[in-house]
């Protein structure tokens, strides 16, 4: 599990982070401390992927996604306004989200042909531009700390087969898949315990029986985000914390 903030550094995170682009030498540096240290446990498997010093990269994280020191001024001002992380979890959901993004761009890189020229845009196309956890879930009255805590009482009310089935299979992406999950727990029926949960749909394009799942039903009953097309981009906002919780559970 990742460190936990205290009180006084999550009041402080939440204040420098409001005013980033008008902090001081000695605010940007207690910003660093304050978030090198939360993500000192914090370690997604996206870190192993990409190859990188995990001290490069989280360096290359707080200058990029934090600080923010090479964003537009006008564009920083506009996500002023957006919720400020809080806590320990939130910032190793953002910094999970920064690696996911690292890692499509670095395949995106190798697909392409030796001298091939592309553009940023054309980079933020293909592994997608938003960064902002909240974004699209404010739209549905929710938060990604609420996201959060939901996520955590899903996963202490699931019986035990099914809390092992999300945690190694949908969290942590455990070698040999759900079958070797299965057969290291001795899980009886793990394909129909894992239809159920909803472990084994696409998804990128849910369709209207997911929420007969397990899971479709906590996303419709206790988030209120209905599966429809046009609320995908909350669900896999959603996927994305449920995971990052999963994967600590």
């Amino acid at each position: 599990m990742q460190e936990t903030l205290s009180s006084a550094e999550s009041s402080e995170l939440v204040r420098l982070w409001r005013r980033r682009q008008t902090l001081s030498p000695n605010d940007m540096g207690a910003m660093y401390r304050i978030v090198g240290d939360a993500l000192v446990a914090c370690n997604p498997p996206e870190l192993q992927v990409l190859g990188e010093g995990r001290q490069e990269l989280v360096a290359q994280f707080i200058y990029v996604k934090v600080l923010r020191l090479d964003a537009d001024p006008d564009e920083a001002d506009e996500r002023a306004s957006h919720s400020a992380p809080s806590t320990a979890f939130a910032l190793c959901a953002y910094f999970r989200r920064y690696l996911i993004d690292c890692t499509r761009a670095s395949s995106f890189r190798r697909k392409l042909s030796i001298g091939d020229q592309i553009t940023e845009a054309q980079l933020e196309d293909e592994i997608g531009a938003g960064e902002d956890l909240d974004g699209c879930l404010a739209e549905h009255g929710l938060s990604a700390q609420a996201v959060q805590l939901a996520a955590r009482a899903f996963i202490a009310e699931l019986p035990e087969p099914e809390r092992l089935l999300l945690c190694e299979g949908f969290g942590k992406e455990a070698e040999g898949g759900l079958s070797g999950i299965a057969s290291r727990h001795a899980i009886a029926s793990y394909h129909y315990r894992a239809g159920r949960l909803g472990l084994v749909h696409k998804r990128e394009g849910l369709t209207a029986d997911y929420a007969k799942t397990r899971i479709g039903g906590w996303l419709q009953q206790t988030l209120g985000i209905a599966i429809e097309p046009d609320n995908m981009a909350a669900i896999l906002q959603v996927f994305k914390i449920l995971g990052a919780e999963a994967s600590y559970a």
